[in-house]
């Protein structure tokens, strides 16, 4: 249903020369985006209306949306699977913000712990969103600049008390390091493929390298029977 609307606006946008026909994909897949993230935000503000505590999740939204659009980690292969995710996840997320007991230490423990994680494997790209490697460099400056940002904003929310604010950053860097480490199954497997195919290529190099010298080889016993040949027929000229 979404499909065919977005179709239809950019099929409208062209005939009305707003945009070229060659830009149509980019544009198309530019506003699906557009609109799964605004019906996350509206699915998110309703779940905090639900549990009395919107502002939590406007604070939690506010942390999160900027790094984890350039920090990568998990993605589900289809966007109805990734709505229910993004659910549960804010269900997890506030409850975790209602019901666990909070202190300075643990959540200066916290943000060191996930701030590592993001600083050193950010951006990670998923199964389904492989980035080419001037991606990789632009996101990997965007998410430390992002990342510095909300540490130092966590530090100030400290300094000055404000626990709460303090609560809903520091679990949405939390909630990022998970959805990274979620991708450790898929680096592994990619590594794997890389390795074995690898050694596949340096395996059928040794049979190329074997297969000319074979043929070298061969060469070389022909001329050499060759010349034994012509060598026997000249002695036998000889003698005759």
């Amino acid at each position: 249903m979404i499909t065919k609307v977005i179709n239809k606006i950019t099929t409208m946008l062209i005939e009305n020369g707003a945009i070229n026909i060659e830009d149509k994909e980019v544009y198309e897949y530019g506003i699906k985006h557009i609109v799964n993230i605004l019906i996350n935000i509206a699915t998110t503000i309703l779940i905090g209306g639900i549990f009395n505590m919107v502002w939590a999740s406007l604070l939690f939204m506010l942390s999160y949306i900027p790094l984890r659009s350039n920090a990568g980690g998990y993605h589900t292969k289809t966007p109805l699977k990734c709505y229910i995710f993004s659910i549960i996840l804010t269900v997890f997320v506030l409850i975790s913000i209602r019901y666990i007991s909070y202190n300075y230490i643990l959540l200066l423990v916290l943000t060191i712990v996930s701030g590592i994680i993001i600083f050193i494997f950010a951006p990670v790209e998923a199964e389904n969103k492989p980035l080419d490697n001037v991606e990789k460099r632009i996101f990997k400056k965007r998410t430390r600049i992002i990342l510095f940002t909300e540490i130092s904003l966590i530090y100030i929310f400290m300094i000055f008390n404000l626990l709460f604010i303090t609560v809903c950053f520091v679990i949405s860097m939390v909630v990022i390091s998970f959805m990274i480490v979620l991708t450790i199954p898929y680096k592994i497997k990619r590594f794997n493929r890389y390795t074995n195919s690898k050694q596949k290529n340096r395996q059928a190099d040794k049979y190329d390298i074997l297969k000319k010298k074979g043929v070298s080889e061969n060469e070389k016993v022909y001329h050499n029977n060759c010349g034994i040949r012509s060598s026997k027929k000249s002695s036998k000229n000889k003698s005759k």
